[in-house]
C-alpha cells in the first residue's frame, strides 16, 4: 500500500466513515436474519427495517469512535501532567507510563496541532518554593547586607504580601488556558517602547557550505521552499515537535511564522496576520515590490517555481538598479527602527494618504519580505552583523521575518520575537536550508515552467511629502545603532561529542565555561540569564534558568589558584554543572522563579495592590549583565551537518552587559554568536570570544587531568 494511501486510511474522517459503514452492515445483517431486532424503533423516514438496522448501527458506529477519541484525549490529558520522567526516567513507573503514552498516542503520523488540546496547562508554581529557591539565586549576586534586605523581603512576601496574589494567579490559572502568556506578550514585547532591532528581534544564518554562489538562484530556492513549509504548516500536515521523541510540545507559535507583522501603536502594539496572503514584498535599493508567488494553471492555484520565482527576482532587480538610490523612499524601512511610541505616531500620518495605506497593508499582510542585499559580507560576524541590522534602510524590523540574501549567495534572517522564540524559526529554517537544490549553483532548468504568464512583480508607491526630516532622523538614529554594535562569531575547538564523554550537559559545561569567561573579564560575578522553553505546556513560552550559584562562584575563583588542587577544582565544577542541570530541568518543568514573580508582581497592579517590598530590592531590579541563550539545530531526519544553520543571536539587554547565544553543530563545533555595545569600554565583543575559547580549553585540560 502506498504511503498516501495508509495516510487516508489512517486519518480519523475515513476512520469513522468506516467505523460507521461496519456498523451499518451489521445492522443490515440482524435485520435480514432476525426481522424483530428493529421492530421496536419507531420508523426512520418510512425506511425499511433493515434500513432502520442500517441507520442505527451508523449511528452507533459514529458514537464508539466519537467515544474512543474522548477517551484518548482525557487519557492523554492525564498522562502528560506526569513529570517523573524527568526526574526519575529509568524507574518503573516511568517506564508504564511511556508504554501508555505510546499506546494511547498510536503510531502517527500526526497533524501539526493534533496534541494542542491535550497539553497540560502551565502551573502556578507554589509560593514558598519559590522564596526559597530564589535567595539560592540572589545569594551568590549580592552583599550581606543586601541579601539579609532581600530575605526579610521574600518572608514578608510568603508570609503574607504575597498570599493574595498567589489566589489570584491560581484563579486565573482556572480561567485561561495559560495564565501567564497574554501578560507576557503584552508586557514584555507589546508594551515595550524600545526599537526593535537591537532589543527584541534576533538573526540567523544559513549553513556551514554556500549552497549557490547566485543571489536570485539562492533567493528563489529560499522562497521556494518557505512556501513550502507554510504549505505543510496550513495544511496542518508537517508533523509536531516531540521533547525526547515522545512528550508532545505547544506548536501555537506556528500560526504566525508567515503574513503576521507587528504594528506600532503609541501605547501598545497589536499583531496582525493574514493566512490567506498570496503575495511577498521584495526590498532591493530603497524599492518596494509587491510579487504575487502565486499563479492560477488550468483554474488551479499553483506555486511558482524556482526558475519563475528568479525571473520574476531578475525583473525587481532590474526596475530597481536603473533608479535613483538617493530618493526619500529609500531610507523608509528605517522608520521601523526607532522607538515604538515615535514610529506609531508617524505611521498615523502616513496612513491619511491612501498610497501610504495600500503600500503599507501590502507588506504588512506579505507572506514574507526578502531583502536582495548589494554588499556581501567577508566573514561570519561581518555576515551575523548585516543580518541581524542591515544599513539601516533594507530590513522591515516589524515583519515576523525578513529573509536576507546578499549577492555572493550567503543569507539569513531576521525574526519579530513577540510570538515566536527561536525554537520555532530554527525548525523553518531546517527546512528551508536542507531542501535546496542546484544545479552547478544555479535553479535547474528542468524547473522551469515558461508557458505560464505572470503577473509582473509591483512597485509600491509612496506619498512622503513632509517626512524628510523624520525619515533622515530614522536614518540618523539607526545607524549610529549599527555602528554602535559590536558582534563577533567564534567557533569551539571542541564539541559536544567530548563532552558527553564526561558524562556532563554539554549546555551546563557551556554554561560554566561563559561564567569562567566572563569571570576572568571583569572579576565579578554576573546576574545571568538562559532561556529555557517550556512548550510543554499549553502556550508555552520560556523560563529563565539561573546558572549561577555558589558552586559555580567557588569554581571560577578557584580556576586560576594554585593552591587549591585539581581534583577540588573538578569537583567544584562537577557541582556547579549539577545545579545549573537540576534548575533547568525544573524550569522546563514550569518551576522557576522568574515568571512566578513576574505574575505576582503583575497580579498586583491588576488587584491594584501595593507593590511587596520585594520588588523593591536591588536582587529584583538587577539586570542581566550575561544574557544567553541555545537553540536545537536539528530537528527532523532531514537535517544535514554541511546544510545546518552556523548559529544566530540578538542583541544585549543590559547596555553594558553582554549576549551570548551558542549553538551546537554536530558533535565537534559549538559556535558563540557574541554582542556588545561599543560605548561601553568595559566590555567587547572579541575579547569575550577569546576568553571563552580559553575557558574551554582550560576545562578540557581540568577535566583530563593534564
Amino acid at each position: 500500500m502506498s504511503t498516501v494511501s495508509k495516510t487516508v486510511l489512517d486519518s480519523p474522517m475515513v476512520s469513522t466513515m468506516v467505523i460507521g459503514a461496519a456498523g451499518a452492515a451489521t445492522g443490515v445483517v440482524l435485520a435480514r436474519n432476525f426481522p424483530g431486532t428493529f421492530a421496536t424503533f419507531p420508523p426512520l423516514w418510512s425506511i425499511s427495517p433493515a434500513g432502520n438496522g442500517a441507520v442505527c448501527g451508523l449511528v452507533v458506529g459514529c458514537v464508539g469512535w466519537n467515544l474512543r477519541t474522548l477517551c484518548r484525549v482525557l487519557s492523554l490529558k492525564v498522562l502528560l501532567k506526569y513529570r517523573g520522567w524527568m526526574y526519575s526516567p529509568r524507574s518503573r513507573i516511568t517506564k508504564v507510563w511511556l508504554y501508555l503514552v505510546d499506546k494511547v498516542m498510536g503510531k502517527g503520523p500526526y497533524s501539526l496541532f493534533e496534541f494542542q488540546s491535550v497539553l497540560p496547562p502551565l502551573p502556578v508554581p507554589d509560593l514558598a518554593a519559590t522564596c526559597t529557591k530564589y535567595l539560592d539565586v540572589a545569594r551568590p549576586l549580592l552583599s550581606p547586607e543586601e541579601y539579609d534586605r532581600t530575605e526579610e523581603a521574600l518572608r514578608l512576601l510568603q508570609e503574607k504580601e504575597g498570599k493574595p496574589l498567589q489566589k489570584y494567579l491560581i484563579r486565573r490559572s482556572w480561567k485561561n488556558r495559560s495564565w501567564l502568556i497574554e501578560w507576557w506578550i503584552e508586557n514584555i514585547y507589546l508594551k515595550n517602547r524600545e526599537p526593535l532591532p537591537e532589543n527584541s528581534n534576533y538573526y540567523f544564518l544559513d549553513g556551514l557550505e554556500l549552497q549557490a554562489s547566485c543571489q536570485l538562484s539562492r533567493a528563489a530556492t529560499i522562497i521556494y521552499n518557505l512556501l513550502k513549509f507554510r504549505e505543510l504548516v496550513s495544511s496542518e500536515k508537517l508533523q509536531g515537535v516531540f521533547f525526547q521523541t515522545r512528550v508532545p510540545m505547544c506548536m501555537d507559535g506556528y500560526r504566525y511564522l508567515f503574513g503576521t507583522c507587528r504594528i506600532p501603536c503609541v501605547e501598545k502594539d497589536y499583531l496582525v496576520t493574514d493566512h490567506h496572503t498570496k503575495h511577498i514584498v521584495i526590498i532591493r535599493k530603497g524599492c518596494y515590490f509587491s510579487m504575487d508567488v502565486y499563479t492560477y494553471d488550468e483554474g488551479t492555484l499553483q506555486q511558482l517555481s524556482p526558475a519563475e520565482i528568479k525571473e520574476q527576482l531578475r525583473i525587481i532587480c532590474e526596475i530597481a538598479d536603473a533608479q535613483d538610490s538617493n530618493g526619500l523612499a529609500n531610507s523608509l524601512a528605517s522608520i521601523t527602527s526607532q522607538h515604538r511610541t515615535v514610529w506609531a505616531k508617524q505611521r498615523q500620518v502616513m496612513l491619511e494618504s491612501e498610497q501610504n495605506a495600500e503600500s503599507l497593508e501590502i507588506i504588512e499582510t506579505a507572506i514574507t519580505v526578502m531583502s536582495l542585499d548589494t554588499v556581501s559580507p567577508q566573514d561570519l560576524s561581518e555576515q551575523a552583523k548585516l543580518v541581524m541590522m542591515g544599513d539601516g534602510t533594507n530590513r522591515w524590523y516589524d515583519k515576523s521575518m525578513t529573509i536576507v540574501v546578499f549577492p555572493n549567495g550567503k543569507a539569513g534572517a531576521t525574526v519579530e520575537h513577540s510570538f515566536m522564540d527561536a525554537t520555532i524559526f530554527s525548525r523553518a529554517w531546517e527546512y528551508v536550508l536542507s531542501h535546496e537544490q542546484y544545479k552547478n549553483g544555479q535553479v535547474p532548468p528542468e524547473q522551469c515552467a515558461w508557458w505560464r504568464k505572470l503577473a509582473p512583480p509591483k512597485q509600491l508607491q509612496w506619498n512622503l511629502n513632509g517626512f524628510a526630516a523624520a525619515l533622515e532622523g530614522a536614518k540618523t538614529h539607526i545607524q549610529k545603532t549599527i555602528q554602535d554594535i559590536d558582534l563577533v562569531v567564534v567557533g569551539s575547538d571542541y564539541g559536544k561529542g567530548w563532552i558527553k564523554q564526561q558524562r556532563v550537559s554539554p549546555d551546563s559545561f557551556l554554561q560554566m565555561a561563559l561564567q569562567l569567561a566572563y569571570y576572568r573579564l571583569h572579576e565579578e560575578t554576573p546576574k545571568t540569564y538562559e532561556s529555557a522553553t517550556t512548550r510543554m505546556f499549553a502556550l508555552g513560552r520560556t523560563e529563565t534558568i539561573r546558572s549561577v550559584s555558589d558552586h559555580s562562584v567557588k569554581w571560577v575563583k578557584s580556576m586560576d589558584r594554585e593552591d587549591v588542587s585539581p581534583g577540588d577544582k573538578v569537583s567544584l565544577l562537577k557541582k556547579a554543572i549539577q545545579y545549573q542541570t537540576d534548575y533547568k530541568v525544573a524550569a522546563v518543568n514550569g518551576r522557576g522563579v522568574d515568571r512566578h514573580l513576574l505574575g505576582l508582581y503583575l497580579a498586583a497592579q491588576d488587584m491594584g495592590y501595593p507593590l511587596p517590598q520585594f520588588f523593591n530590592t536591588k536582587a529584583w531590579k538587577m539586570r542581566d549583565k550575561l544574557s544567553t541563550s541555545q537553540a536545537p539545530a536539528k530537528f527532523t531526519r532531514e537535517w544535514k551537518l554541511q546544510t545546518c544553520t552556523v548559529g544566530y543571536g540578538f542583541g544585549p539587554s543590559h547596555m553594558e552587559g553582554y549576549s551570548v547565544s551558542y549553538m551546537v553543530i554536530g558533535e565537534d563545533l559549538v559556535n558563540f554568536h557574541i554582542c556588545t555595545r561599543k560605548h561601553c569600554t568595559a566590555t567587547m565583543s572579541e575579547k569575550m570570544g577569546a576568553a571563552i575559547k580559553q575557558a574551554m580549553t582550560d576545562m578540557k585540560a581540568l577535566m583530563e587531568g593534564k
